[in-house]
This record gives C-alpha cells, structure tokens and sequence, in this order.
C-alpha cells in the first residue's frame, strides 16, 4: 500500500492556541480497496484508466472480502457499507494511525466555489508521514483512504413560493415546459416502474409543498446520518423538486448523507454511493462531487488521487450493470466524478423571459485531463447565470435551513420561509435523471450508452453564451452551432427523446 498524494487545494494547519484550534470527527470515513482474484492487483496499484469494461475483473471474491470485513472488524473498524468493488468502514484517528503504522495531522479546504464555505477540519496523513500496515491487513487488502469532505453545488411553510422581482422558474410548471417534458406526460410516460436513487444532504418530504403531491418517497439514511425527516442544509429537499417535477411517478430512494446535530459525522460519497447501489435502481442522480484542481491558477490534476478510487471503480460498476448514473458537472469546479466518461454529465442552460437560450456562465465546461478525450458536458439541464449567484429555480427548502437563511440576503426571500432561489448543475443532474427515468419506462432495456446518445442527437443546440471560466483555467469555452464546449450536444429535449423510442 502506498500513501496517496494530498488532494489539490489543502492546506495544513498551523499549530494554534487550544481555545483557536480546529475540531476535526474523531471518527476518520475510511475507503478500503481490495486486490483483484486474477493476480492480487489494487486498484490503487492499477496502471490504466478504470473503465466499466475491466471493472468486473475487480470485483473481490466473497471470501476475501469477508475476510477483510472480519480482520477490520476484529482490530475495532466499524464496517458501514459494502460496495460493489470497496468497503466503506470507520474507525478512531488512533486506531487508524496504529493499524496502518503512520501519523495524520489537521488538514482543511481553501474556500469553496459554489459559494459554501469548506473550511472543514479534517484528519489525513502529511506526505512524509510513515506507513507500515500490520502484515495481517495488508496482506488481505489493497490500500485504506480516508475520505475528503465533499462539496454541494449549490415561513410557517407555505406549498405556495414567494413572488420575487426578477426572472425565475417555478417547479414544476417552468421546469418540465422548458424542458420539453409536459407533452411526455400526457402520453402517459411519468417515470412509473423506474427505481431512481438520489444522493443529497437529505430529504425534508414533510414541507407543504411535497405533501398532497402522491409522490412515492423514502429516506435511506447513509452511516452516521441524522433524522430523516429533516434536512438541515436544504440542498436535497430543494434539487429532489427538480427530479420529481420531471419523472412524478418514479419510486424515489433518498440517500441521506448529512448528520445535523454532528456535521462531521456524517456520511461520504463513497457511503452514500454504495447504498445507493444497494436499492437496486435504474438511475442514480448526484449533485456533489469533488474538485480536481491544484495551486492558485487552478491546474487540473491529470491523475486521479488514489483516494477517489474507490468511489471512481463503484461508479463504473454501476454503469456495467446498466445503471443510468448522472452527475453535475460543476459550478466553476473540475468535477469529479462529473468528469467520468460513462457518466451522464450535466451542464447549464440559461432560458430567458423570451425563451432565447444562452450557456450559462455559471456551470462547468472542460476537457479532462484525466480521462483523455473526454469534455465535460455531455448535455445540459437549466441553470441560471452567474451575475445573480445562479438564482433561477424558486425551490422547497426547510425551514430555518442553511439555503433558507443564506440565499435570503440576494434572493429575494425570506430567511425562514422555506423557500429558496437557487439552480446550478446541483439543479441539471437531477432534472436529466428524471429525463433518464422517462426513457426506461418506455424501454427498460436501453443502456446508459443509449441514453447518453438519444439526448445526444435530440438535444436543442444552445449558440450563444459561455461556461464559467474558472472551470477551464480561466478560458471561458463558447457557444456555437452544433456541439459546443460550453453545452455539450445542447439542452435536454425530453418529447424529442421520447420520439426515438
């Protein structure tokens, strides 16, 4: 086992008085890998690029990873969750430093680019720090990372949205109309019968707004989770609107991720992944993600750090089984896994009060250097423009919640009226999963390359308007007839794609 390479954007913190110093979880969100049957290879030790074409080749015996659970379990790991190809455990800073022979030290986040504050403190290994696993448990696994904190792109309650001042849409009316989906629906085609899983913060179903709806919802809470009724930061109450106005009708598995009482207990992608997987679904929607980029002039990484490898080969497992995944592409970041070509990529579209299209300067667009040949979008959903913070969608969010109060000092709401005005591809995932989810109730048997290629060739081309810089090094792709850098094949058309079926 090797020690990954710090993640991009770091920094170390400097030793400071007790009363100033940051209080990271005792409890270190743990990734164990496992050697492929065939030779004994990690994934962390493999050379080439994970594809869904060679991921079954590491998909453990069962008993191997029985056995790595029972080693874990036995040296006082909680094991949380088993992937397809991964484990997810949990365990205390000392009995992590003692099984794998090193030293971890406080690391945090620079500022986050969807506006959110990522100061979090976390623990991980300095790279001059030791590493001697114990014999036995090195002997049984590849490599145990831990998990970065990941990043959300991002009254009494009424079922009714304040009026605000500008231009903006409405669930589910706006949304499903500019999105081609409502002459779906009067052919009968809602998304019944599709399982579709979404990964958020969590999922408030209890607000007005959803109540009375009829729509068929549940909350999984990922390990270390909180309430499920409640959804302290609103961004999955609030992006679950977009999907569930898209596909009414499809059975909706809420991974819950986040713990309000102890934030930073709360689960990991890779948990919340994985369970996700567990459900069985037909489509999984996740708008959060990692940011892939190094130093002050936003240089992207051109290896994937060996922390995400776990989470990168649990996608591909999931796109081999014919699972429909989509992720954001990002709201100025180099998104991972967004950036993962057996993904669905969501970008951003800016529709205007004249119905004129324009990419929206708010949401990624870039070639990764990571996965040679591949741009990042492949197609976009709406999303507003970055001269108002993005706010475009008027959504349902908990009262009190941390959208609530934050998006009322720009958005033209009140801090505790459970609404917010908010879009970013946080937005565009989970309208294209919905998109997904009325394409497999028409034909179960489509693939994810299907799919991905109906909304390809049936997309309206967007001409104008740029991506944000910030995702491309500062170089702000354009729009332009035909696929673009800035919107991929264009804005998802759902009656165009409905018609290929």
């Amino acid at each position: 086992m090797e020690l990954t390479p710090m993640p991009p954007k770091i920094e170390r913190m400097a030793p400071r008085s007790a009363a100033q110093a940051p209080r990271p979880s005792p409890t270190l969100r743990i990734a164990v890998t496992l050697p492929r049957p065939a030779d004994g290879l990690g994934l962390t030790e493999y050379p080439a690029r994970m594809t869904t074409e060679v991921v079954d080749r590491f998909v453990p015996d069962p008993p191997t990873v029985e056995q790595a659970c029972a080693e874990l379990e036995r040296l006082g790991f909680e094991i949380t969750v088993r992937g397809r190809v991964s484990i997810s455990a949990r365990g205390p800073r000392y009995l992590f430093e003692r099984t794998f022979g090193t030293e971890l030290s406080v690391y945090r986040f620079g500022d986050s680019l969807a506006g959110r504050p990522a100061q979090e403190a976390f623990w991980y290994p300095a790279p001059d720090a030791p590493w001697k696993p114990r014999r036995r448990i090195s002997e049984l696994i590849d490599a145990a990372y831990i998990q970065w904190p990941h990043y959300y792109t991002a009254p009494p309650p009424s079922a009714i949205p304040p009026p605000v001042d500008y231009h903006h849409l409405r669930v589910p009316g706006d949304v499903t109309l500019l999105l081609g989906v409502d002459r779906v629906h009067r052919d009968g085609i809602t998304g019944r019968g599709v399982r579709v899983a979404m990964v958020d913060s969590g999922f408030a179903f209890g607000h007005p707004y959803y109540e009375g709806r009829g729509y068929r919802t549940s909350v999984v809470l990922a390990p270390g989770a909180g309430d499920p009724a409640a959804d302290g930061n609103g961004h999955g109450t609030g992006e679950a609107a977009n999907l569930l106005a898209v596909a009414p009708d499809v059975t909706f598995i809420g991974i819950k991720l986040d713990d309000e009482a102890h934030p930073a207990q709360g689960a990991s992608l890779l948990e919340g992944f994985q369970l996700a997987l567990a459900h069985n679904p037909g489509v999984i929607s996740v708008s959060l993600g990692y940011d892939l980029v190094a130093g002050p002039s936003r240089e992207h990484l051109t290896e994937l750090p060996n922390s995400l490898k776990a989470l990168e080969a649990e996608v591909q497992a999931a796109v081999a089984e014919g699972i429909m995944v989509v992720f954001s592409a990002g709201n100025g970041h180099v998104a991972f896994p967004g950036m993962m070509p057996s993904v669905l990529s969501a970008g951003g579209t800016y529709v205007d009060a004249a119905d004129a299209l324009l990419a929206s300067d708010y949401a990624s667009a870039f070639p990764s250097r990571i996965y040679v040949g591949r741009h990042v979008p492949d197609v976009t959903g709406l999303v507003g423009l970055a001269e108002n913070r993005a706010d475009y969608i008027m959504l349902p969010v908990p009262q009190g919640s941390e959208i609530d109060r934050g998006n009322a000092s720009h958005d033209g709401t009140a801090p505790d009226d459970a609404w917010g005005v908010f879009s970013g591809t946080s937005a565009a995932a989970p309208q294209l999963a919905g998109v997904c989810a009325l394409l497999l109730q028409q034909d179960p048997t489509l693939s994810p390359a299907d799919i991905k290629a109906i909304l390809a060739r049936t997309a309206r081309d967007v001409t104008k308007g740029s991506a944000n810089a910030a995702s491309n090094e500062g170089v702000a792709l354009k729009a332009g007839v035909g696929p673009d850098g800035a919107t991929g094949a264009g804005l998802v058309d759902a009656w165009a794609a409905s018609r290929q079926i």
